[in-house]
Parts: C-alpha cells; structure tokens; sequence
C-alpha cells in the first residue's frame, strides 16, 4: 500500500478548516450556557465521568486540552475543542465529497454549508459531544471510500478502529448511522466475503474494533471522582448500565402515535430549514439527480445516512411533542444533515453547469460565484440564532444566585439546569467557596448523602437526618422543602415555622434584567426560554405574595410586580394564589379577565403540566357562579387532553360535571381511561 502526500490536496481542505473555525471563534459563546454544557465544563476540568453512555472517547480529550497553560478556567477552552473538531469535520466532509466526485465546487460547497448549517453550528460552538461525532463518522466514511476505491484492506481495519472510536463517542449516532457506512463499500463485497474466510482478517478486524473502544476501559478506571452522575462505576454490570443509558427514559407516559407523527413533521421542517430558503430549493434539486449523478451505493447510502437519525430514531423515541423536547431532539439528526449539505452542493452544481453554458469569461467565473452566493446564504440565514457571542444573561443569574446567598449556606440544586450552572461556576470558577452545593436527587457531585439508586424512602430519610443536623442557613429553588420562606430567585428551609415571603433585593436588578430579556423576545435559544419561564414562576410567588401579604410595597417593587403580571407564567402564578385565596366580590369576573389575558399570550415553549394547570383554573372559574358548566366541561377536558396522566387535578371536577349534566357516557368513559381515581 503506497502512501503519497499531496500539498497541493491540502490546501482547500486548509482553507475550510481555516474559514469555519474562525467564524465559531468569533461568534461562541465566552460565558456558560446550558444544554450539558455545565456538566461537560466540569466533567472537563475536573477529570470526571460523563453523563450515560459516557462519552468516554470525548471526555479523554477534553480533560488534558482544557489543562493546557494557555487557557484559563473559563468555558473558551472546551467550547474551542467543540468548534475545532467542529472545523475538521467541514475539512473531511470536503475531502469525502471530492473523492467521491472529483469535483472541488461540490466539496466545497457541502462543507462550508454544512459548516454553516442551523444545527450543526449551534453544536459547533458550544461544548458538546456532536462535532466530535460527525467527525468520526466521516473519518469512518472517508476511510471506506479509500477501501472502496483502492481495494487496499488496510483502510478497513482503519474503518474499524475509527468506528470504535466513534461508537465510544456517541454510540446511539454511529449505530444509527452503520447502514450508511454498510452499503459505502457494497462495490466491494466479493473482496470483503473472501476476507471472511480468513481468521486473520477476523483476528485483526477485532482487535482494530477494541482498539477503537479501548476509551470505555477509563470508565471502569475512573475512582473518586468529583463528578459523576451516578458515582464510579466498579463492575461489568454498572458499566453495562451505564453504557446502555438504561436509567434515562426515551418513552414519556403520555406521548402516543400522534406526537411521533408531529415529529415525522418537525423533522421535515427542520431538515427544510438547515440553509435557508435558497439552501432548501439547491437541496431539493440535489437530491432529484443524485442517483443519476452519484453511484448507486453513495447516493444510497446518502438516503440511509439522512434517515437514521431523523425518521428511525424518531421511531425508536416516544418523546412528548412540546418545545423542550424539540430542543432535546434538535442535535440528534446532525449526521443526517451531512447528506443535505451533498445534495445542497449536487444541485449547486446542476445550477453552475446549466448557467456555463456559454463558454464565456463570465461563465468561467461562475463556479467561485455560485460557491460564494450559496455559503454566504447559508451563514446568514443561520448567523442570527446562532451568534452567541454576547450570550451572558445564563452566567449572570448563576452568579446572582450564588452571590446573593448568606454565608456558608447550603444549595441543594435540582435538575440539569440548576447542576450544570451553579456547579461549573462554584467548583471550577470558584464563586462563593464557601457555601456547600448539592444534589437533591444525590447526581453528579460527591459529596452525595446516598447513593442515587437507593431507594426514594432511604434517600429521603438521608435527607431528612441531613436537614436536622444541619446548623447552616439551607436553600433551595426547585426542590420539595417545606416550610420556606420565598424569596423569588429560591427559597430558605424554615423549619418551625410557618411558610412566608421576603424580600430579596440583590435579586430584583436580576427579575429586571430577565424581565427586558422576555418580553422583549431577546431570548431565542429553547433551553434558556424552558429556564426564563420557570424562574419568571419563582419570581412571582414571591412578589404576588408581597402584594397580598404586605401593605408596604414601595413605587420601584409595584412597577416591577405590573411587569411581571404582564407574561404568562407570571399570571398563571396569580391564578393559582387567588383560586387559592377563594372567591370574593366580583372574584369571577376579575379571574376571567385574567385568565382570558393570559389565555391570549401562551408561548410556544409553555409546558403541557403548566398548561393543563392554565386550562384546569379555568375550567375552576367557570364553575364559580353564574356557572358556565359548558365552558368549565371545554376547559377541564382540554386540560385532561394536554397532560393526560391520573395525578391530573382536571379529572375529579370533570367527572363531577359529566355526572350532574347527566351524560353517563362520557363520565364512564372518563373512569375507565382513568381507572382507580377516587373522588371522594
């Protein structure tokens, strides 16, 4: 097998590399965001395991880059590492498709494209695990072409081990994508077949594959670690469960048939929208004429390669239809889109020829110009959303939150937002050392009180023993402590002593800021809206409760309480305290106009629970007197609709309604989907 080493072959792929990783410089983010971002900052700086399946492969390489003495402890180092590999991938995708068509226009229009592409970039700039999977899928790929093309084994051991590099990656993303690397190498079957037959193929083809996985074996390895999500991982079993990802649920209670079908939906709207609208019409032409132009096992294998991680896996999901879990689902598909940017190119292509047509100078320019007119569409209909430079408000509020704390509190964090915040900036950027931060569900750090797979009872009875002992002020925002004083942002464990609100001043420029933040729409990313949307609720409790509680509010907390009842979540909260409050004078009238307000501006990333909440109030409200029952049926039923599990408050009212409107029907109907309720 003979190796030759062309300069002048390196130069494009060069200038690819060179162009989309100074555009992700540019425009990443220089402060924490969320997603796993948090958690992988601190899986990074720390030397800690990864979240399941591991990500080892990633982990190992993150974990001595961010050490470098060049960088600092800030989020540059790993958000680089993601757009570096980001940048390779653009540099391999180039020479993939010039391989495979030895023709430079359609290289370098599929990787500056998918370089630029919606999803993939917002990968790219963050750190995440998805930049370094599309490049071991297409080092894979491209190690296959060589084999296709040459005939020479070597690159199908090389294939291997790149592929068990890319399955201790991500492995659900490289199996997803394994047919579409299967069909690659289809021309060359009969000389695959006839290795078969030979224990030394078998022989190497296996230790070429542990090889590639060999990065799992630091799972296993890893002891004490100061971040884990479950603790270390000590047997085969663990680590099979770890790996297997079987302690996250991809199957939701009430997702069904229909939400799958708005995701078959979704996805090809998503897929539509990756390069923008002059993007989506060179695509659609690509594809059209892919099987003439391409060879029949690449432009198959191109079909295979977009529908494993769009259509298939959505069939192996039962996610719930809501803007959260679209947020979830967003980076899945990102080996997918690798096959739009080469139909994207096809096309170009196809467009460039039939313009050429005239042998003219201008003709002869027309390659660079369809090149640069079809990139530069593409970064500009993406570049809005995904220029993330300025993005601080994210590390602002951990900050306050952390700030604002008495000394030598205790924080009990909830979920992955609040973890992979407040835990990347107290240990790895040092905010406030000493207050003591933890998990309420015992995930990720070490100072766990249980292990996280003990049971609900033991691990509540750890807690309990913890919360009597404990002499220093304890906090909270979303975990169940009771009783506590509210104080917006979070709460204070107040035990003894019957629940209240405070006043939190070094919080309130804070609301200010998230409040111009929403209102205004400058809030665009999915995962920071699910956030704002939430801690808007906090917030409210705590000034309706002021409003209520206090007769002293001054003309500054006043204005900020009218901002705040001017959104959703905010008047969903006002609902739920005066509903609680019970009904006074004119009580319905003013409740409806309220509800009805609030009814008329639900946004889009509103969640399916606080929705059935909203239409459960309503339907309340319309039982108040005058009864609507009508209206209050409509309500409760959409609310039951919404979020369709029996902890559904909606059901037991609804019930009662269809038993005194005399529909026994319905009431029966409702009893047997919802079997077991007690009313009473």
């Amino acid at each position: 097998m003979k190796y030759h080493f062309d300069v002048r072959g390196t130069v494009h792929p060069l200038l690819v590399l060179s162009a989309t990783l100074l555009v992700y410089v540019l425009i990443m983010p220089r402060s924490i965001t969320f997603e796993d971002a948090g958690l992988f900052q601190m899986v990074c700086h720390l030397d800690g395991i990864g979240h399941p399946p591991g990500y080892p492969l990633f982990t190992n390489l993150c974990q001595p880059f961010v050490q470098l003495s060049i960088f600092s402890t800030d989020v540059f180092a790993g958000n680089f590492l993601s757009a570096l590999f980001a940048a390779l991938s653009c540099s391999v995708l180039f020479s993939c498709c010039l391989s495979i068509t030895k023709d430079e226009l359609i290289a370098g229009v599929a990787a500056l494209a998918y370089g630029f592409s919606a999803t993939f970039w917002s990968q790219a700039i963050i750190i995440e695990v998805y930049s370094l999977t599309v490049l071991m899928f297409l080092l894979c790929w491209r190690s296959l072409l060589s084999f296709t093309q040459t005939g020479n084994i070597p690159y199908l051991y090389l294939a291997i081990v790149v592929y068990g590099a890319g399955v201790a990656n991500h492995w659900p993303l490289m199996v997803l994508s394994t047919p579409a690397l299967l069909v690659t190498v289809f021309p060359r079957l009969d000389a695959i077949l006839s290795s078969l037959k030979s224990p030394g193929f078998w022989l190497r083809s296996v230790i070429a594959l542990l090889v590639g996985l060999s990065p799992y074996i630091t799972i296993l390895l890893a002891r004490d670690a100061a971040i884990s999500v479950y603790g270390d991982v000590d047997t085969a079993t663990e680590m099979g469960r770890y790996v297997s990802r079987s302690a996250y649920s991809d199957q939701h209670v009430v997702a069904s048939s229909v939400d799958r079908m708005r995701y078959m939906l979704w996805l090809l709207v998503e897929s539509a929208t990756q390069f923008g609208t002059v993007g989506l019409h060179l695509m659609v032409i690509g594809f059209a004429v892919s099987f003439k132009k391409l060879p029949t096992s690449i432009a198959i294998s191109l079909v295979l390669m977009y529908v494993g991680s769009t259509y298939l896996l959505n069939f192996l999901l039962n996610f719930r239809y809501e803007a959260f879990w679209q947020a979830i689902f967003k980076p899945y598909p990102v080996v997918s889109y690798l096959a739009l940017s080469i139909w994207l190119a096809s096309g170009t292509r196809l467009i460039v020829d039939w313009l050429s047509g005239t042998g003219t100078r201008s003709a002869r320019l027309m390659p660079w110009v369809a090149t640069a007119i079809v990139v530069l569409s593409v970064l500009l209909a993406n570049l809005y959303d995904n220029n993330r430079r300025n993005t601080t408000w994210v590390e602002q509020y951990g900050r306050s939150v952390l700030e604002s704390l008495p000394k030598d509190a205790v924080f009990f964090a909830n979920g992955d937002f609040e973890v992979g915040i407040f835990g990347f900036l107290h240990l790895v950027m040092g905010v406030r050392p000493d207050i003591e931060l933890r998990s309420w569900d015992n995930l990720v750090f070490s100072n766990r009180l249980s292990s996280p797979f003990s049971s609900d009872d033991i691990q509540q009875a750890r807690r309990s023993e913890f919360l009597q002992g404990v002499r220093r002020p304890v906090f909270g925002s979303s975990v169940p402590l009771a009783p506590v004083a509210h104080q917006g942002a979070y709460y204070r464990y107040t035990p003894g002593v019957a629940p209240s609100v405070e006043r939190n001043p070094s919080m309130d420029l804070m609301l200010d800021h998230l409040l111009d933040l929403y209102t205004t729409g400058l809030i665009t990313d999915a995962y920071e809206n699910h956030f704002a949307y939430h801690q808007l609720m906090g917030f409210a409790r705590q000034y309706v409760e002021l409003a209520i509680t206090h007769t002293d509010l001054s003309k500054v907390e006043f204005e900020r309480l009218a901002r705040s009842q001017s959104t959703f979540p905010d008047k969903l909260v006002l609902l739920e305290r005066l509903l609680r409050q019970g009904p006074e004078k004119d009580g319905k009238v003013i409740l409806s106009e309220i509800a009805h307000a609030a009814e008329a501006q639900i946004p889009a990333f509103a969640t399916i629970e606080s929705l059935a909440v909203f239409y459960e109030f309503y339907g309340r409200i319309m039982m108040m007197e005058p009864a609507d029952s009508k209206r209050a049926i409509r309500y409760f039923e959409q609310s039951i609709d919404t979020y369709p599990v029996p902890e559904n408050t909606s059901i037991c009212p609804l019930l009662d309604l269809y038993q005194k409107k005399m529909e026994p029907d319905r009431a029966e109907k409702l009893g047997q989907h919802f079997p077991g309720l007690n009313c009473r």
